[in-house]
Formats: structure tokens, C-alpha cells, sequence
């Protein structure tokens, strides 16, 4: 506004064609200008990196700018189109979709330059399936972003646009003149303002609404456990409905002797598992930990696992059963929880969560050292995800040390936040947080050695929790540095740009785990192909190659298995419900039925069916009103 003020001549005054393209141009020219000459030095400071978007972006801007600006001069002074809002709405829509088709051929060019698979071939599809040309599947769905993306944000600018100028309005009115440039800043800053508060009370009914799902009761899940050597069991003093959704999976999904010794052979123990729920203070978690160790017969386990959750509670079934399998039962897994919603909205509670870890470490380490030294068992912990974060963060930039202070042997983090202090330490300086091997960080379980006594930190490549970081909006992040010098699964083509890559990599984070029940794969923030292994080797737990084929058989079928059940419990319950409200419609509460088998060969529907005559009652009535 400045610039195109002053070539109007008369400051304050409201900027003409003229003005705008000669602003335009300016921009244009100068931001390139520092662009280029800032390039090089852009990734070693933050201030750098924001000079040289501030510098990139006036280019984008005055570009589109004078493409805005001479479309309107063709369209209304040479093509005399009629001005109005659908006229000025549908040229800037197309001058920007305009820049971004450049943007995208100018991707494809890199693309042929550094080799990239998208840029050329075909790609095998599924039997079944009809072959498509990956560029084109590849233009299909970047055209389908950028139109679902332009519709929305032109909903959300039209809207925008429509508040600053009732409000621009209403500071002229007030004012008594035209306020120029400065009551279209203040309509605008208005209309921010409204829609970031929207914006927080969105956040917050979300937070409250992903609090009462992690409470509910799953119909597969409902009776609390009868096992003596798990949390909520006869031996415990911790209620059912106390740890949550997540909770409950987790003490009733517990291998038993004779499932694991179907795997390994030999004899087993019986593994425990605890659940320390929210309640309380930290030090009273921490106390309640060990009294639930007691009770279940944990400390009389050879290792102890301490097991940072999600934000959510979650920690990987498929991790606690391959614990359970190579100990051969003989372990404790204790699970701390700090928070009850996504990892998403758990982020401000995860200095609690590193309290309470290490609260929970500390307390039982001290119980342990009443113990016969002859018979104490290993202090170890895990953590994935936002869970990686809360544990990897006991020790913080303190590394290998301060893990060493509060007791633990071993740990594992697969998949550490870009948030960890751990993390952004291990970045700065690897070799002297490495402290002699005994923390390190790799791509994949398959790059370790076996060993004891180490921390272990797992990042794939393509994992954005892991690249993510919030400087991204204006500085090149460490892994997007000159195309030779990038990790695999980073594209060599890709530029990066100030906000757009911010944007895009945060659109990455939201979908970094998109997983099939019973199908591992080495890919983003999916982890469970890495699990037997990494546990096998952080943890010095070794097995036979046939042990090692069977447990990974057995981890694929039984989180398969219970996916369906809990699939077919969903489905059930609802069928359930209809029947239910359709019977209570006609004036009855109670209905006489019983479902035929399925023929053979539908598992599934004869496991639905299964259920639901065990919910109407094995005498074929039930009441359900």
C-alpha cells in the first residue's frame, strides 16, 4: 500500500492502475533481487531464513499483484467487462491458478532432472485393477487438491472480504470521511480477530467432544478383566471406568502363558500389564505404579517396562505383545497417562506427561533397590509418537546421563516429535549426545546391532512428526538442503517455499499414519514393521529365526483379529440399537429371536451373527427395550 500510495502521487490517497502495476513491479523485482542473494545463507538462522521469505514472498506478491492488475485493466478498460464482485473474484481466481500451473510444470521439469519416479513411467497396479499412468494419476489428484483447495479458501476470502468491508464501512461512517488504507487495516484485523476466536472455540469443543469418546465404554471391551495380573483385575485397586477407552483395551488385550508358549515353546510367565490413570498427583501416580506392581506380582517379573502413551492413552498393542512373546511372559508393562484426546490436542500437556514419567521411573527404581540384588528386574522404557516425545524428554538435552540418574537401562522412541528437547539436541550435536554408542538414532530396526544398555531412537525417513517444525513457515528445515544432500523418501525435485511448504508438510503430519490392520509396512509414522525387532535388540532379548518368523506371524494375525472384533461389536451394537427402537416403536420391550447361521465360507458375517445371538441370549429371547 505504501509503495503503490507513493506512485500515486498523493499519499493517503487510494493507488490507481497506474500506481499498482509500477508497485507491482517493484516488489516483483526487489524481492527476486533479495532472494537470490540471501539463498545460500537462508538455513543457518531463523532471522536469516525470514528475511529470505519475507524477501521470496514480496516477489510472489508483486508478481501476482501485476497479474491481478492487468487482467483487470483488460477486462474492464479493453474487453469492457461490467465490474463486480463475480467479474474481480473469477481474474483473480484465474491468475493464481495460473501461477500455480507454472509452479507445477516447473516441478515436473525438476522432476525430469533429478530422475524422480513421478516424473515418467507407469506404475504396476494390484491384480484386478486398470493401469494408469502415474503422471497422469499424479496430475488427477493435484488437480482435485487445488480445486477443493480454491474453493475453499474463496468461501473463506468472499467471507473475509464481505466482514472488513461492512467494517471499513462502519469506521467511515464513524470517522466522517474516507479513512482510506487505514479503514481497510482495520476491517481486516477485525475480521482476523473473529475468526481466531471461532477458530478457539472450535479447538476447544473438539478437545471436550474427543474427551467423552476416549471415556466410552466399546461393547467389545465392557466387562473389566478377571485376571489377577493386570490393572482393574481382582488384585488391583484401580476401577474399570478409570482408564479410559485405551486403557481398557490394553489390560484386556494381554497374552496368557499358553498363547505365548504356542509361539516360543518352553515354558512362560504370566506378563502384567498396568494402567496408571489420571487422577491424582504426580506423586501420587508415581506411588500408585508401584502398589499396582505389587499387587499383580510385576516386581517379580525380569523386566520392567515403563510405556509412554499417546495423547490419547494409546500404546501400541503390537509393541506389548512383542515384549510379552521374546521375554517369554516374564515382563511388566506400566502405562502412565497424562491426557485423554489426539496427541494433536495433548501437545500442551506432554511437560505433565514428562513429570509423571519420570515420577513413575523414579518410584519404582527405589522400590527395586529393596530388592535382592540377585533378583532385580531391568528398568526400561518405550515410548512412539507423542509418547517418544514424553519419554525420550526425561532426560532432554541432558541425554544418556540423566537416563542414567533416574535408573532406566535401555530405551526405545520410534517416531520422536520434532518437539522433543531430546531431539533437538541429538540435531545440534550428535556426536557428543551419542555417548559412545549408547544413544543413537537410525531409519530403520533393521540398521541395529544387538546390544544392551542403550537408548534407541527411530525415525523413517518420510516420518513427518519427525521433519515437521514450526520455523518451516519461513526457514528451510536441516533435511531440505541442496537435492544431493537429502535423506531417501525426501523428493530431490521438491522446492522449498516459505508458508507453501509449511503447509503442505502439515497436511503430511495430519495424514503420517494412515496404517491397515495386519499390514506392516516401512512407511512414515507407521512403525509396527520396526517393533520385534527393535525390541529384540534395544532391549537384549534374543530369539531363534523360527521364533522370530512365528512371532511376527502371530503379531499380524491377532491385531487383524481384533480389529474385527471390534468391527463386528461396532456393527452389532448398532444393528442392535434399530431392532431395539423399531420393537420399542410398536409398543414392545422385549423381542423372541434368534438368527440363522450363515453358510459357510462368510467368516465374518458368521461371527457378526455370533455376536448378536449372544447379545439376544443363547435361548433365542432376550430383553432389549
Amino acid at each position: 500500500a505504501t509503495i503503490s500510495s507513493a506512485a500515486a502521487g498523493t499519499p493517503g490517497s487510494r493507488p490507481g492502475p497506474r500506481a499498482r502495476l509500477v508497485a507491482a513491479a517493484v516488489a516483483s523485482v526487489g524481492g527476486k533481487i533479495g532472494e537470490l542473494s540471501m539463498r545460500e545463507t537462508s538455513a543457518q538462522s531463523l532471522e536469516g531464513g525470514i528475511a529470505w521469505s519475507e524477501a521470496k514472498l514480496l516477489s510472489v506478491v508483486g508478481l501476482a499483484g501485476g497479474l491481478v492488475t492487468a487482467s483487470d485493466l483488460l477486462a474492464h478498460n479493453v474487453l469492457k467487462l461490467q465490474r463486480n464482485p463475480g467479474t474481480t473474484l473469477a481474474l483473480d481466481l484465474t491468475m493464481g491458478a495460473a501461477m500455480a500451473g507454472g509452479s507445477y510444470l516447473r516441478r515436473l521439469r525438476r522432476a525430469r532432472r533429478y530422475h524422480a519416479d513421478n516424473a515418467t513411467g507407469h506404475e504396476h497396479k494390484p491384480k484386478g485393477s486398470t493401469p494408469l499412468p502415474k503422471r497422469l494419476r499424479t496430475a488427477a489428484v493435484v488437480g482435485s487438491t487445488i480445486a477443493g483447495s480454491t474453493v475453499g479458501l474463496a468461501a473463506l476470502a468472499t467471507t473475509e472480504q464481505a466482514g472488513a468491508r461492512l467494517v471499513t464501512r462502519g469506521v467511515n461512517k464513524v470517522a466522517g470521511a474516507d479513512t482510506g488504507e487505514f479503514g481497510v487495516f482495520v476491517g481486516h484485523g477485525v475480521m482476523f480477530t473473529a475468526m481466531a476466536g471461532l477458530g478457539v472455540l472450535a479447538l476447544r469443543q473438539m478437545r471436550t467432544m474427543t474427551e467423552k469418546k476416549a471415556q466410552a465404554l466399546e461393547p467389545v471391551y465392557e466387562q473389566p478383566p478377571t485376571s489377577p495380573f493386570v490393572s482393574c483385575g481382582p488384585t488391583s485397586e484401580i476401577g474399570f471406568e478409570e482408564i479410559g477407552k485405551e486403557g481398557r483395551r490394553f489390560v484386556l488385550m494381554r497374552l496368557n502363558p499358553q498363547e505365548i508358549q504356542q509361539i516360543m515353546g518352553g515354558t512362560a510367565d504370566e506378563p502384567v500389564r498396568i494402567v496408571v490413570p489420571r487422577e491424582g498427583s504426580i506423586g501420587q501416580r508415581a506411588e500408585l505404579a508401584v502398589r499396582e506392581l505389587e499387587a499383580t506380582g510385576g516386581l517379580h517379573r525380569s523386566i520392567i517396562c515403563i510405556a509412554s502413551p499417546t495423547g490419547v492413552g494409546y500404546v501400541n498393542y503390537v509393541m506389548a505383545e512383542a515384549l510379552e512373546y521374546l521375554s517369554h511372559g516374564n515382563c511388566a508393562i506400566v502405562v502412565p497417562q497424562y491426557a485423554y484426546v489426539p496427541s494433536a490436542l495433548a501437545l500442551n500437556k506432554t511437560t505433565e506427561g514428562v513429570e509423571l514419567q519420570t515420577a513413575v521411573i523414579e518410584a519404582i527404581r527405589s522400590r527395586i533397590d529393596e530388592v535382592n540384588p540377585e533378583h532385580r528386574p531391568r528398568i526400561v522404557q518405550f515410548g512412539e509418537s507423542l509418547g517418544a516425545q514424553v519419554a525420550a524428554d526425561v532426560a532432554g538435552p541432558l541425554g544418556v546421563p540423566r537416563f542414567d540418574a533416574v535408573g532406566l537401562e535401555s530405551g526405545l522412541y520410534l517416531g520422536v516429535p520434532f518437539r522433543s528437547t531430546l531431539w533437538k539436541a541429538w540435531l545440534r550435536a550428535s556426536e557428543s549426545m551419542a555417548a559412545g554408542g549408547r544413544l543413537q538414532n537410525v531409519s530403520e530396526a533393521g540398521e541395529l546391532r544387538p546390544g544392551s544398555s542403550r537408548h534407541i531412537m527411530i525415525n523413517h525417513h518420510d516420518d513427518p512428526i519427525n521433519k515437521f517444525s514450526y520455523q518451516m513457515v519461513v526457514q528451510r528445515p536441516w533435511w531440505f538442503g541442496p537435492p544431493a544432500t537429502r535423506p531417501p523418501k525426501v523428493p530431490q525435485e521438491t522446492l522449498f517455499r516459505p508458508v507453501i511448504s509449511f503447509v503442505i508438510a502439515l497436511v503430511d503430519l495430519l495424514n503420517g499414519m494412515d496404517s491397515k490392520p495386519g499390514e506392516f509396512r516401512l512407511l512414515a509414522h507407521d512403525y509396527r514393521i520396526d517393533l520385534r525387532e527393535a525390541l529384540e535388540k534395544t532391549y537384549d532379548l534374543p530369539a531363534t529365526l523360527e521364533q522370530r518368523d512365528l512371532i511376527e506371524s502371530a503379531l499380524r494375525r491377532r491385531e487383524q483379529d481384533w480389529a474385527e472384533r471390534r468391527l463386528i461389536a461396532r456393527t452389532g451394537e448398532k444393528a442392535l440399537r434399530q431392532l431395539r427402537d423399531t420393537i420399542n416403536s410398536w409398543g414392545q420391550d422385549s423381542v423372541n429371536l434368534k438368527l440363522d447361521e450363515i453358510p459357510a465360507g462368510d467368516e465374518a458375517s458368521s461371527r457378526l451373527i455370533e455376536y448378536l445371538n449372544a447379545k439376544l441370549g443363547q435361548s433365542g429371547s432376550s430383553t432389549i427395550g
